[in-house]
């Protein structure tokens, strides 16, 4: 089944929350602003106030990004950014007795 196919059929009660559960986003997870600031406390702390200074205002995240590139840290953020996500989904899963099957 292609995406096009999967669109289609999706119920016409989608948004009954009784139902359906929407998956969280970044944000919702805990997995913006206050994981960089772990992420560079534990890895960078030399850059810690530089980082919570470019997250003070817009367009933090490449400014992050640049200090990454910088810092040859990019590989590090990455792995540290997925295992904090596989983390706070699972978390959520037993929030809402949502059982994972690997």
């Amino acid at each position: 089944m292609d995406a096009a196919e999967f669109n289609d059929e999706l119920p016409d009660d989608i948004d009954d929350e009784e139902k359906f559960l929407a998956l969280p986003d970044k944000r919702d997870l805990g997995l913006g602003k206050p994981l960089v600031l772990a992420f560079v406390r534990e890895f960078l702390p030399d850059d810690f106030d530089d980082v919570r200074y470019f997250f003070s205002k817009r367009g933090a995240y490449p400014k992050f990004k640049s200090l990454l590139a910088r810092r040859r840290a990019i590989d590090r953020w990455h792995a540290y950014e997925n295992e904090a996500t596989k983390q706070a989904l699972r978390d959520w899963c037993t929030l809402h007795s949502i059982e994972i099957i690997d």
